[in-house]
């Protein structure tokens, strides 16, 4: 085993370094281009010097996530700091950029290659090309700092997996279902032990009755990779900070948000504050709703604290709407609901997924597929795209739930690839692991990011193809598929018994849909403080922030709970690295997200919806604004409305 990983490690070393050697390679073919070289192909060339940089970078981020190997990991961890550093030297290449600026845009021969150069031109104005020799210097070295604080901050979350022994044994899990009783067997002692993974963390604070028990896991939860993360996250804010001031803005905030839809931190502010002004008088109704329902018990309680606020929320849906979210999920077993979302997507979009057991993958849990674009209604078409399915949780592998670009698509050139990365419980022996609905949600909102990058990967430059449009409407994608997880007509086609087959019963629907809208103010309320917070810290001079008294504030501020005294959110909110700032993007995205789905309302599996939306929305990829995808849909500009309704529906 050991050779077999030096061998792996070995040849990834050495495919980077063919990568960067191609890149220098087109680099100078680039430069060496006479004068009077036509537009298009100057254009075509510029783009064609990433390409093979883009493969490696999305390579070595993805294995130093879910690699089961730590040697493989760390190796990747370290080719991503040279691959990320060649990036930014072409960032700050002036010789590069003043090439490209000598293209008249006169010349273009179509909108596209014209977007390629304005585009191009605009990043590397904002990298910092135009500023003199030492600043450039001092940016590459922040640049290639922020990669390694940022590697960090991941890496101490995944690590910070924390673990609290239930000395009480099954008697401590009251309330939870029996197979979460037997996938935590009893020790020789009586105990058990549980961890701050989401298959443990989420149905403990969802059914859990004994409320000290909750309260212990919530506050290890909150104190993932603490208190290492704090100081990483004070040279990160720091960091991105002086990086921002170099590049002539006032702060990150302001760069951050200068080329998303928003256009301005002022404006990410205004929307936050927004929403949490709608979403308020009915949050306060809520919160008085679970005080109420916890007096039930306490009567002289006054306060709802954070970790009672899912249970609560539960017991009301139990007393409100006669629905306890535990009797879905005998109907929702993990391969019936991947079976599901795949028949879903093929049968919308006109496609095929062919499982692929020939496809290298990086561990046993993993499924590969192609996909291919079904041929008048037969399947066995072209093969237009890849992914891969891994699903499940092990030791060191990313915590979370993300879709990751493996290969950017070009059209006749190369195949869009991706992964799921998720941590779903795992089915095995006579444990169908049933997922919870919120689970089944996640998936269909991963698969919606996965979609969007295989349909958007069919483009002339790489610049613009999958996912690539202005960050706060990349969520849009993902979190109109969430949709299809409501739908009755959508459950139907997958959700059965996993014992006796039924269907599941349209009145469970029903009563799902319904207890849906239990605690959602209280629920977007706590977005908006993830969004302010993340907004907050990248706000201005990090020197006096004390992260924790800014958490303790907005906490009181944004939402009726207080901040619990000795934790630590921000240590392990990986969005404040991946997002830096625009955590906005979520309930920005879901607004749009919401008007989209009007026009699929009522008819959710109706394919020639589904066909005009891939053709609109999804398959230009970033080729175009995302109002106008949003404009070529609807026909209009998206508005607030849809969201209105739903937020006081």
């Amino acid at each position: 085993m050991l050779k077999e990983v030096t061998d792996t490690v070995l040849r990834l070393r050495r495919e980077v370094r063919g990568t960067l050697d191609v890149a220098d390679q087109r680099l100078a073919e680039f430069l060496a281009l006479p004068a009077d070289e036509p537009f298009a192909a100057a254009v075509l060339a510029f783009d064609g010097i990433r390409r093979p940089l883009d493969a490696s970078v999305e390579r070595v981020s993805l294995l130093s996530a879910v690699h089961p190997e730590e040697a493989m990991r760390e190796t990747a961890e370290e080719l991503e700091k040279e691959l990320v550093a060649c990036e930014t030297a072409l960032s700050l290449n002036r010789d590069l950029y003043d090439r490209l600026a000598a293209l008249d845009p006169a010349d273009a021969p179509d909108e596209q290659a014209a977007r390629v150069l304005e585009h191009a031109l605009r990043d590397f104005r904002r990298s910092g090309v135009d500023r003199d020799a030492a600043t450039r210097e001092r940016i590459r070295a922040l640049q290639d700092e922020l990669v390694e604080i940022g590697q960090t901050f991941d890496r101490n979350i995944v690590k910070g997996t924390r673990r609290v022994v239930i000395a009480e044994g099954h008697a401590g899990l009251a309330g939870l279902p029996a197979d979460y009783l037997e996938a935590h067997p009893e020790g020789a002692d009586g105990s058990l032990t549980l961890t701050t993974d989401p298959p443990d963390y989420l149905p403990f604070m969802l059914y859990a009755e004994r409320g000290d028990l909750r309260e212990r896991l919530y506050r290890e939860f909150h104190n993932r990779a603490h208190p290492q993360n704090l100081e990483v996250l004070d040279r990160m804010l720091a960091a991105r900070h002086e990086l921002a001031t170099l590049l002539g803005y006032e702060s990150w905030a302001a760069y951050i948000t200068e080329d998303k839809m928003i256009r301005d931190a002022d404006r990410a502010r205004e929307f936050i504050e927004g929403v949490v002004d709608k979403a308020r008088p009915r949050a306060d109704v809520e919160y008085a709703e679970l005080l109420e329902q916890k007096r039930g018990e306490q009567p002289d309680a006054r306060a709802v604290q954070p970790w009672e606020r899912a249970y609560l929320v539960e017991c009301v849906k139990r007393a409100r709407f006669d629905f306890d979210s535990q009797s879905v999920r005998p109907y929702l077993a993990y391969q019936r609901v991947q079976e599901g979302i795949l028949a879903t997507s093929a049968r919308l979009y006109g496609v095929e997924f062919r499982l692929d057991p020939e496809a290298e993958r990086w561990h046993p849990d993993v499924e590969s597929y192609e996909v291919l674009e079904a041929r008048d209604g037969e399947p066995g078409g072209e093969v237009i795209a890849r992914f891969h399915l891994d699903m499940f949780p092990r030791e060191g592998k990313y915590k979370h739930a993300a879709m990751f670009d493996l290969r950017r698509g070009i059209v006749d050139e190369v195949l869009p690839e991706a992964v799921l990365v998720c941590n779903f419980p795992r089915p095995g022996g006579d444990d169908p692991a049933l997922l919870l609905h919120t689970q089944v949600t996640t998936f269909f909102h991963e698969f919606g990011h996965l979609l969007h990058h295989i349909f958007g990967g069919r483009q002339r430059y790489m610049r613009f193809s999958g996912t690539a449009t202005e960050w706060d409407f990349v969520e849009v994608p993902s979190q109109l598929y969430e949709e299809w997880a409501w739908e009755p007509e959508v459950l139907a086609t997958f959700a059965t018994h996993f014992e006796s087959g039924e269907p599941i019963p349209a009145e469970l629907v029903r009563k799902l849909r319904a207890a849906e809208e239990c605690g959602k103010g209280l629920a977007v309320l706590q977005q908006m403080l993830y969004a302010r917070l993340n907004l907050a810290y990248y706000e201005g001079d990090p020197a006096a922030l004390d992260t924790t008294e800014r958490l303790r504030e907005l906490s009181a501020a944004l939402t009726p709970f207080e901040h619990v005294e000795g934790t630590h959110l921000q240590a392990a909110f990986g969005h404040l690295h991946g997002y830096g700032g625009i955590y906005y993007t979520y309930m920005w995205s879901l607004v749009i997200a919401k008007d989209l789905y009007g026009a699929f309302e009522g008819h959710p599996l109706d394919p020639a919806t589904a066909q005009r939306y891939r053709r609109e929305v999804l398959a230009p990829g970033g080729s175009r604004d995302a109002a106008d995808l949003v404009r070529a849909f609807l026909g209009r500009d998206y508005g607030t409305g849809a969201w209105e309704a739903w937020l006081a529906r």
